[in-house]
């Protein structure tokens, strides 16, 4: 029979990160994190300007305006078919070594909170899946991105879609 209290008040915050001091793991500044996700973002850029080219020259959309009156179908489909194109770039090093293109750049990863590497799925829908499908949304998508920006200036860094998928951004050597 075990000794330990199962009532006891924890010893540690299971919400926290874990001790940066074990195995020298030191967690992602904000501008680490920052630059890492304005690489992803301009590499997202290079997957929906040529999309949209292929929408204007097909005739679905004849200006930046329309793109706004896409309606709520074409916009999820849209979504996508984004999403698969940035997954298919990020694909071999997030499976390889938990980094996405600005990751390496900014020279951080993501761990799960004991410090391993995650599994590419969970990283794929867990951390990315969840959070593009809730930013289709209209307002809630809004709002939820927001938040999840703003959850960054907690003590442990992780934003919402850290929390959703159980991990953290760590830096790297």
């Amino acid at each position: 029979m075990s000794t330990e209290n199962p009532y006891s008040t924890p010893v540690t915050d299971p919400t926290l990160a874990i001790d940066p001091s074990i195995a020298g793991i030191q967690l992602a500044t904000l501008s680490q994190r920052f630059t890492g996700a304005f690489i992803d973002g301009l590499i997202a850029l290079v997957v929906v300007v040529p999309l949209y080219g292929v929408l204007f020259l097909l005739g679905v959309i004849k200006g930046a305006d329309d793109i706004n009156r896409l309606g709520i179908v074409m916009s999820v489909v849209n979504g996508l078919i984004v999403f698969a194109l940035f997954m298919a770039i990020q694909y071999m090093p997030l499976k390889q070594s938990g980094q996405t293109w600005g990751k390496k750049v900014a020279k951080t990863r993501i761990v799960t909170m004991d410090g391993a590497q995650p599994s590419v799925s969970d990283l794929i829908l867990k951390r990315y899946a969840f959070y593009q499908l809730i930013g289709l949304i209209p307002v809630i998508g809004s709002i939820a991105s927001l938040l999840n920006i703003l959850m960054i200036f907690k003590k442990d860094r992780r934003c919402l879609h850290d929390m959703i998928a159980n991990t953290q951004v760590i830096q790297v050597s």
